[in-house]
Parts: structure tokens; sequence; C-alpha cells
């Protein structure tokens, strides 16, 4: 059998040209080997990123396993970015709960501050651990800081922007400026709404409820907590809607009701008592039940 051989010698020297023209395109356009591998650092993001929202929500035992999993991921893979979120993510986690582990959230954002001159943007991470630090600052009661240069740092971020917000009227309301309080809640929540956070939404209607009835706006405050609902709802978020209806009874009863605000608050016990015992949240349902029995 006779070898196959390729002759050039019938090409003219532009088709030869071409051909090596093309082969030269076709080697230099293969796709480049990657890198960077991203398949833990996607995992653990997802984790916190779940995390955060299990804590909206109020399903705090899963919130702590999933930055359980996220935590050891990060460690794993030396990803200081990752350590400072799962870090902040445990310091909500305690200041969300009833009542808040101040001390302990305090721990975790000294662990997150050991971490920032790691990350990739350290002055935005030192911004996102101050924020959190201010948020500790408020649950033990004391706050003598501006939020301004973190405000500044954090306003090319649309999610930390309303973030700041929301901490902003925290502050207001530490200080009784109980107006200041609902307006800073109130542009936390438009500014949430534009960036389409929906769980964070219906917390800040919640907070904005909460500063117009200390100031005595039960109208006002009532109008609020349709707005929680609803986002509330959205979000199909049970015990943030157990919680609103609990509040709409306590607001309803303030001060000197009528029969026809007993009446309301009385069914608005009744089925936040229906909603969390739907998911199972048989004290909270307990609380509720109680609350409507006690209105005479």
């Amino acid at each position: 059998m006779k070898k196959m051989t390729v002759s050039l010698s019938g090409l003219t020297r532009q088709s030869i040209l071409i051909v090596v023209l093309a082969l030269f395109i076709s080697c230099s356009s293969a796709p480049k080997r990657s890198m960077q591998v991203s398949t833990i650092y996607s995992s653990a993001t997802e984790m916190i990123e779940s995390a955060n929202a299990c804590i909206l929500s109020g399903d705090y035992d899963k919130a702590s396993f999933f930055l359980s999993a996220a935590e050891s991921q990060a460690m794993s893979i030396d990803n200081y970015d990752l350590l400072t979120a799962a870090a902040l993510a445990r310091c909500s986690l305690k200041l969300s709960l009833n009542p808040p582990e101040v001390d302990e959230a305090q721990q975790y954002v000294d662990y997150a501050k050991k971490f920032v001159k790691n990350c990739a943007d350290p002055k935005k991470q030192q911004a996102i651990v101050d924020l959190s630090q201010a948020r500790v600052s408020i649950a033990k009661g004391s706050f003598n800081g501006n939020l301004d240069n973190i405000k500044k740092e954090l306003k090319s971020d649309d999610y930390y922007s309303a973030q700041v917000l929301q901490v902003e009227g925290d502050v207001y309301k530490l200080k009784q400026d109980y107006a200041g309080a609902d307006k800073a809640y109130t542009a936390a929540a438009k500014a949430f709404t534009d960036s389409r956070y929906l769980s964070e939404i219906g917390i800040c209607w919640y907070k904005a409820a909460q500063a117009r009835s200390l100031n005595g706006n039960k109208d006002g405050a009532l109008q609020a907590m349709e707005q929680a609902i609803f986002y509330d709802r959205a979000a199909e978020n049970s015990l943030g809607l157990g919680t609103d209806y609990y509040a709409v009874g306590l607001i309803l009863i303030k001060g000197n009701p009528s029969a026809n605000e007993k009446e309301r608050a009385r069914e608005a016990f009744i089925h936040s008592a229906e909603i969390f015992t739907s998911v199972n949240a048989d004290e909270l349902a307990k609380r509720s039940r109680e609350a409507a029995e006690e209105i005479q």
C-alpha cells in the first residue's frame, strides 16, 4: 500500500498562505484554560445567601446549618471575603433572636474585623463590618457615632445602601426621634423595592409601623403594616406574616381602643395564631391566642 502524501506543488503561493493562516487562526482561537476554580466558592456563597434568607424568615436553625457549612467551605479555600460574610451573617442571626444575643453578635463582628485587610476590597468590607458594629451598638442601647462614612463607601452598592438607611432608622428610633425613624425606614423600604430585594421590604415596613405607633400615629402604623403583610405574603414569609398580624393586634388595642378596634384586634391575633400553627411555631401561636383571649 502506497503512503499518502500531500503535495503543495499544485498550489499557488496565495493558496499556501491561506492554508497556513487558517491553521494559525484555528490554533489561536482555542479557549484558554482557566486559572481559577470556583466550585467551593460558589457553594459557600450560595450557603451564605440561603442562611441570610432563613434569618429574614425566622428559620434560625436552618440558617445556622447553612452557615456551619459555609464557614467550613470558606476556611477550606482560605477565602477571607467568604469568612467575613459568614461571620457577619452569624452576627445578624444572633441579633435576630428573641432576646438578641448581643455579646455573641459582638464576638462575630470582632472575628470579621480580623479578615478585612485580606479581603479583595478592604475599604468596602470595612464599611460593611462597621455597619454590623453599628447594629450591635444599637442593640446594646448606645450609638454615639454616625453613618456618613459608611454611607459614602457603600453608595454604589444597592443592597448595602438600603441597609444603611434601615440602620439609620434604628439610630433615630434609639434616640426616640420616631419621625426621623419612620422617614429612614420608609426610604429603606423604597430602596429595597427598587432593587427588588423582596425579603427585606416587609421588615422595613414593620419597623416603620413601630416608629409610627410609638409616635402616636395609629392609622399610619396600620397602613405600614398593610405594606408589611403585602410583601411578606409575596416573600412567602410565614413567620413574618404571623408576627405582622400580631403587631396589627397590638397597634389596634393601644390607647383607648373602640369596640370595633378591639374586635379587629381579636381577629388579627387569632389569624396570627393560625399562621404560626400552620408552621408548627407553637409558642408563638400560644402567645397570639392568649392575646386574643385577654381582650375585654
